[in-house]
């Protein structure tokens, strides 16, 4: 596990020893353990290590035997065991004992596609000298970020925005669009970031640069098309079997791995089967907070004594707020999912104790936990009955709050007729008439331009609802926030953080299962709940769903209430193209004497004023 950096083209060749060690030394937080760097003409390569596998010979860069291919890694490639046994085979010489020499040899016997064995979570950045071209890949789902800016005849790349931004010659121009998508959903989705000048490779692409031509190819996508043609129990004993080698083989490390384990389902179904499936044994944590209704830490310990195993509790901060300027600084551009302040929390604590651990993350795009996904029969046979282009068209304007479909009535109504739409956006953050009255005429006209694109795609495959919300939700708001969210808030710390549930190869086997098998009207989650409900407490799988979340309504009326206002109302001017201050004052008073309750639109807003103070010139 590390971060990424490089250079390739030809205009900077002179200064790209100084530029390269000012994106290495911006993402040291990702890799503290050490430091490594390629140089020739033309392309640079460097990363930052965080030692879990081969500790003492897995220094990067590495090479093939003859040195015309080089390779920096972030991730793990989990099946780097059998990829080595297939490598030695087929005559190839490895001259080390972990993951990221798997990738210079693949490469020399299957060029790109050799993407399709590799089962992990990476991003890397590979220089073939004989080809002179540079090749940037992500993993399927985007468990690992990879952030490039187009220069001259070449380009930067980097694991992270801010150390990009920092580069001479990248335009730090806001992007409207992105300004616009952050206001609607709280983050910003690939490809855009908040500049101009640096985008985001997707997840399951890869990017090739060769000649001064840059190319971007999609390697893979999820589909809920083909359905598995087996009953019932077989298929949940195959998700069973899946499941555990998942955990397995996200217990390769040479050192010690622990588990975050919240009051939820999908974190002790992992405990579950890593102890009564796998017979392991891995130290617990979880975070408490004061505020009960956010805190699982009694859940959480419960589970630990039920399972047997060593469980420590982290204290939770009262001053959270503080985490803000951190916030800021590591996610490179505005991010508003308010849990990313907790997961810092956790990260920071559990570092102290671990350098891996287990999550839960990717279990309610697996097995339909959200509560949106629990539809009635007849909302997902309503939901097809509209043509496409009247659907597309009602979600825009409910989205822009335009004319007679961006109305309250009408919003209602969508949410009945045309429940998958639930996906596409959500009233928590600025929708309808709250996204009307808060931006400007020509931000408007930019989201209109932008949704076209964006929502168009949204309808294509699958035509069960349930379904094509779970494809949409892997794609977005798994890959666009949830995972961004962790990505940051582990490696700010050097934590690294593997996840079972998103195996891709269990993403694939889940996504065969018919909808009706994970979720009905009443119920999500289905499957998984029968594979671990006879090894779980029952207090546990009684509890209501809880997100990982923080006390912002209480906060804006109470301790924090003169901070936002303060903060709010001192809005950048690099934001009054977009925003309208005005309504920035409606939100404070409403919210603050009561009358409605706007926490999350003015988090939202809190951390897009706090972005713009920190990295915009007035």
């Amino acid at each position: 596990m590390c971060g990424i950096c490089g250079y390739v083209g030809q205009k900077l060749a002179a200064s790209l020893p100084e530029a390269l060690a000012g994106l290495s030394a911006g993402i040291i937080h990702r890799g503290p353990d050490e430091a490594g760097s390629f140089v020739a003409p033309g392309v640079g390569l460097a990363m930052r290590r965080l030692s879990i596998v081969d500790i003492s010979g897995g220094r990067q860069p590495v090479a093939n035997e003859d040195g015309s291919i080089q390779v920096v890694f972030n991730g793990e490639i989990y099946n780097y065991v059998e990829l080595r046994a297939e490598l030695e085979r087929r005559g190839h010489r490895l001259s080390t004992q972990g993951d990221t020499e798997v990738l210079v040899h693949l490469y020399e016997d299957h060029g790109p596609e050799m993407l399709g064995k590799l089962r992990g979570m990476f991003a890397f950045a590979l220089w073939d000298a004989r080809q002179q071209r540079l090749l940037l890949a992500r993993d399927r789902l985007g468990k690992k970020p990879l952030n490039y800016a187009p220069s001259g005849d070449g380009l930067f790349f980097c694991s992270e925005i801010f150390p990009l931004a920092a580069l001479a010659g990248v335009s730090r121009e806001i992007d409207a669009a992105a300004v616009a998508a952050y206001l609607t959903a709280g983050c910003i989705p690939a490809p855009l970031t908040i500049y101009q000048g640096i985008r985001k490779l997707p997840p399951g692409h890869f990017l090739t640069w060769q000649d001064g031509q840059t190319v971007i190819q999609r390697y893979w996508q999820i589909s809920h098309q083909d359905k598995l043609a087996c009953a019932y129990e077989e298929a949940r004993e195959r998700v069973r079997a899946k499941l555990d080698e998942s955990i397995r083989i996200r217990l390769r490390s040479d050192v010690p791995v622990g588990l975050l384990l919240s009051g939820g389902l999908d974190s002790n179904a992992v405990l579950a089967r890593l102890v009564r499936g796998l017979g392991q044994r891995v130290k617990t944590f979880t975070i408490g907070f004061e505020e009960k209704r956010y805190d699982e830490s009694e859940l959480a310990r419960l589970s630990a004594a039920h399972f047997g195993v060593e469980h420590c509790a982290l204290p939770g901060r009262a001053d959270l707020l503080d985490l803000t300027p951190q916030l800021v600084r590591h996610y490179g551009e505005p991010f508003a999912d308010k849990s990313a302040l907790p997961s810092l929390l956790v990260s920071e604590l559990t570092r102290g104790r671990v350098k891996v651990a287990l999550n839960g993350d990717g279990g309610d795009e697996a097995f339909a936990g959200y509560g949106k996904y629990r539809l009635a029969p007849w909302q997902q046979t309503a939901a097809n009955l509209l043509p496409v282009h009247l659907r597309q068209r009602w979600a825009e304007c409910s989205l822009l709050g335009e004319g007679i479909l961006g109305t309250k009535p009408a919003r209602n109504l969508r949410r009945l007729l045309l429940p998958d739409t639930e996906s596409l956006f959500t009233s928590e953050f600025f929708t309808g008439s709250q996204f009307a009255a808060l931006t400007t005429q020509s931000l408007r006209a930019v989201a209109r331009s932008d949704l076209t694109g964006r929502f168009g795609s949204f309808w294509e495959g699958s035509s069960c609802t349930v379904d094509r919300m779970l494809s949409w939700d892997y794609e977005h708001y798994l890959a666009d926030d949830l995972l961004v969210k962790m990505d940051i808030a582990s490696m700010a710390h050097g934590l690294e953080v593997r996840s079972p549930l998103l195996d891709h190869e269990l993403v694939e086997l889940c996504a065969r299962l018919p909808s009706a098998w994970k979720v009905d009207s009443r119920r999500g989650k289905k499957l998984l709940r029968e594979l671990v409900e006879t090894e779980l407490p029952p207090q546990l799988l009684a509890a209501p769903k809880r997100g990982f979340s923080v006390p912002l309504e209480e906060w804006w009326r109470g301790a924090a209430r003169d901070q936002v206002r303060a903060h709010l109302q001192d809005l950048h001017p690099a934001l009054r193209s977009f925003i309208n201050p005005a309504h920035i004052t409606v939100l404070l008073d409403e919210h603050q004497c009561g009358r409605r309750n706007h926490a999350q639109r003015l988090w939202c807003l809190w951390v897009l004023n706090a972005w713009a103070h920190e990295n915009c010139r007035s």
